[in-house]
């Protein structure tokens, strides 16, 4: 399994991780600069095939968006090359398929990119975008591990049962609080507490209507449109579903870190779970207290599915691969 073809298959396999990862940050860039319509056509560019566009044109928010589009072809090329090599390649069928399905899944999310765009980013399509975009990410993490060496060498047994467990729940926690950060997003709530780590002014939200008042009068000093009770609810969801996350992880780590440790194999990922959580909790509250700040906001989204890709991973590695081949199959 170590042929010439199969380790360059295991590169374009990370690559397309790294890839992925990139064009969710891009595309994070795309909403946070809120220039989604500054290319107001799709599949062209202003009436030019994609790349045929002059580079000297990209110019304000049509360089996040074009070059978000850019960036998404790439990936997807990437993805197509990806499935044709395992379908010619002697892996397993199960792995085969997975290939094909990442390839229908890039192809259906560029389908709701060009949705979102015409039909002037509805905030379902939207928020669905940004959805099976960490749902594609997370494919691309398991075909790459189980393209990887580690798979290949690693010891047959996972990790007690307790510990697969803990792992299942941390990451669905992780994949959950990211669709809640996707509807914070796309319903313009992301400031509708514009204070941190108060909220309104007060340490545990009403959700009255005096609340709601003292925020849109923040929010009128700031020139930044009213929000309604809705939009605090649904910030307020997606800053408690960050407390929980952290809850888990931190609960995970304590009872489970030593067992990890002694094992190796989930050690450094865990670690980076600890060290990413700690970014993106501060790159949460920096994006409140720095008004959006569209390079910060980005970061958390990044950070945000770089966690639920680190979590998927430390899965894996949890899992026995008898186990993980039933599952997949």
């Amino acid at each position: 399994m170590n042929s010439p073809s199969n380790i360059w298959l295991r590169r374009l396999s990370k690559l397309t991780v790294f890839s992925t990862l990139f064009l969710i940050f891009a595309g994070a860039l795309v909403k946070s600069h809120e220039v989604g319509l500054s290319v107001p056509d799709w599949p062209t560019t202003y009436g030019k095939q994609m790349f045929a566009f002059p580079l000297s044109d990209m110019v304000g928010g049509i360089f996040y968006e074009h070059g978000h589009r850019m960036i998404a072809t790439i990936v997807g090329f990437f993805t197509m090359m990806q499935a044709i090599w395992l379908g010619f390649s002697n892996h397993p069928d199960w792995l085969k398929k997975l290939g094909y399905a990442a390839l229908a899944m890039v192809i259906i999310q560029g389908l709701f990119g060009g949705i979102t765009v015409l039909f002037f980013l509805p905030p379902p399509v939207s928020i669905m975008h940004g959805i099976l975009a960490q749902t594609f990410f997370i494919m691309t993490i398991l075909i790459a591990y189980s393209l990887s060496s580690e798979w290949q060498h690693r010891m047959e047994a996972g990790l007690e049962l307790s510990i697969r467990k803990g792992a299942m729940v941390m990451g669905g926690a992780v994949y959950i609080q990211l669709i809640l950060g996707a509807l914070m997003r796309h319903t313009a709530s992301g400031l509708a507490i514009p204070d941190f780590p108060t909220m309104g002014g007060l340490w545990f939200p009403t959700f009255s209507s005096t609340m709601v008042e003292n925020i849109n009068a923040v929010l009128f000093d700031l020139d930044i449109d009213p929000v309604s009770k809705g939009q605090v609810i649904i910030h307020f969801m997606h800053r408690l579903g960050a407390v929980i996350v952290t809850g888990i992880i931190g609960y995970f780590y304590f009872k489970h870190g030593s067992a990890i440790n002694e094992g190796q194999l989930g050690r450094s990922t865990l670690l980076s779970i600890i060290a990413i959580l700690m970014i993106q909790f501060s790159l949460g509250a920096l994006t409140v207290l720095t008004v959006r700040a569209p390079y910060i906001a980005s970061f958390h989204v990044v950070t945000g599915a770089a966690l639920l890709g680190l979590c998927t991973l430390l899965l894996l590695k949890v899992n026995s691969l008898k186990m993980i081949e039933w599952k997949l199959k």
